[in-house]
């Protein structure tokens, strides 16, 4: 057996049976500790959250923290112009498995380490002891990115739907950047002040959601297809190419379009509320598109149109049910921004819990009435504001931030799981969600699609390249990985030994 030589393993009390490698969780019942907090107390950390998290609430989290409704339906535009309906329909049956490929394999991680640290923990855990720091810490710095960018879209987009709805309503139509970027801080105050209330804001707001969405959807799904002046054919729907991107290749044109530590009983009801959100999320969108693609009326307006979303339901529709989806759509855009905003506080609080932030002190502690690490909330809210700033002078910029979000997310969702392939394969602890034989090759796909998926969201969507089309988001990227890199030689490679522990605090 390889070694795991980490120091949070190191010191776990848990022991493999011999017969199938689960994890011997007996020694629970005779415990002071509740179950929760033991699974926490053998991986090196004492319980800081409170568990006020059910499977139902985990699965409207997940379900609201991925948006399929909302974000969807905002991007389908852009995927009008690279392939068209062929690319939009095809493009989710290509994608499909990759994404269960991912599920299922952050599932089993999460399983056996149900850490607050997530993606972040995970890499430390699953590297040796010479590379578990670097891993870790890249890692913790690519998935904070990528949270900060994804809520600055998710605020953005919800300014888009605000504005939708006024310029559907009103004749005089609401264009200034001004308006936009004032907006956009008053949400993010908003949905500030609402995560300060902590888990049981989170809980009831999620409860809501999950029905919010599933009836949001329904609504949506049975009154466009019926309401609709004419449909479109079974063979436009699945066979239609259409490439207005510039570039000659088909192929290419066609890939542009594709374009937890507060849970009860985490190490079960976190693999199972991610395989729930994932298989809702694939029948949701199949629905979605299916409907969209055989009511289209006029391709070229939604092409065309700053906000296509509410083009197509006005041409399906009228401006009253443009105006009654576009407020499903927010509530549930919001509900996604408030969640992810919790999950950036919470990747502040583990990687200021452990030393690897400037004043970390200040940033890891908690309100002792909402149990809400209220300073790093703060401070994710600053950090946001001063980001969008630079919009002002560059739609350019806007882009990146978008194109930046997806890829640092979803590197730094195959980081721990490249880590895991290199270093520990087989021998990583089995929680109660184990893939058996399937595992290994699970992971390495998953790695694959990372890694490729990252590739295809740095090239420019539109030919000739020039630089008001160019992807700058790879710039952004280097520029990301180079700043953490130099920061880890300068400062964290001295100091910083991996999570600290802190169950004999």
């Amino acid at each position: 057996m390889v070694e795991h030589d980490t120091a949070m393993v190191e010191n776990s009390t848990h022991t493999k049976n011999e017969k199938d490698g689960q994890l011997d969780i007996q020694h629970v019942e005779s415990s002071n500790l509740d179950y929760d907090a033991q699974r926490l107390h053998d991986l090196g950390y004492k319980q800081e959250f409170k568990r006020e998290i059910s499977l139902l609430v985990q699965t409207g989290f997940s379900m609201a923290t991925m948006g399929v409704l909302p974000n969807w339906m905002v991007g389908f535009g852009g995927s009008m112009v690279a392939g068209g309906p062929s690319s939009l329909f095809w493009g989710w049956i290509v994608v499909v498995p990759f994404v269960l490929c991912i599920a299922f394999s952050m599932a089993e991680v999460i399983s056996a380490y149900p850490l607050a640290g997530g993606v972040y923990s995970w890499s430390f855990l699953l590297s040796n002891k010479k590379w578990g720091p670097f891993m870790a810490w890249i890692t913790g710095y690519v998935y904070c990115i990528g949270l900060v960018t994804a809520n600055i879209t998710l605020a953005w987009s919800s300014v888009d739907f605000i504005y939708g709805i006024a310029n559907v309503l009103n004749i005089a139509q609401i264009t200034s950047k001004g308006a936009y970027v004032g907006l956009y801080c008053g949400i993010f105050v908003f949905a500030t002040c609402c995560n300060w209330f902590g888990m049981k804001f989170s809980s009831i707001m999620n409860k809501f959601i999950v029905f919010w969405t599933l009836i949001g959807t329904l609504i949506i799904v049975c009154c466009v297809p019926a309401m609709a002046p004419t449909h479109r054919s079974a063979k436009w729907v699945f066979l239609e190419f259409l490439n207005k991107t510039g570039y000659d290749n088909k192929g290419m044109a066609f890939l542009l379009g594709l374009i937890v530590e507060g849970t009860k009983r985490a190490d079960v009801t976190a693999p199972r509320g991610i395989i729930i959100c994932i298989l809702s999320a694939v029948v949701q969108g199949f629905a979605l598109i299916l409907i969209t693609l055989f009511s289209i009326q006029d391709v070229d307006a939604i092409i065309e149109s700053s906000m296509p979303i509410a083009t197509f339901f006005t041409q399906t529709t009228n401006d009253k049910l443009c105006v009654f989806f576009l407020v499903i759509m927010l509530v549930a855009q919001f509900s996604s921004l408030c969640n992810s905003m919790l999950a950036t506080v919470h990747i502040f609080w583990a990687l200021s819990r452990d030393g690897c932030f400037p004043y970390s002190k200040v940033w890891y502690k908690l309100n002792p009435k909402t149990n809400v690490p209220t300073n790093a909330l703060i401070l994710q809210l600053v950090i946001s504001i001063i980001l969008i700033m630079p919009s002002f002078g560059s739609e350019v910029y806007w882009q990146a931030i978008m194109s930046a979000a997806v890829i640092s997310i979803n590197v730094s969702y195959g980081l721990p799981l490249l880590c895991r392939l290199i270093w520990v394969r087989r021998d990583m602890p089995k929680g109660p969600f184990s893939l058996g034989k399937l595992s290994i090759p699970l992971n390495i796909i998953s790695c694959v699609w990372v890694g490729f998926f990252g590739v295809i969201l740095c090239i420019p969507s539109v030919s000739p390249v020039t630089p008001e089309t160019m992807n700058w988001a790879s710039v952004m990227i280097c520029g990301i990985m180079g700043f953490s890199v130099i920061f880890w030689l300068v400062s964290g490679r001295k100091s910083y030994k991996g999570p600290i522990e802190t169950a004999d605090e």
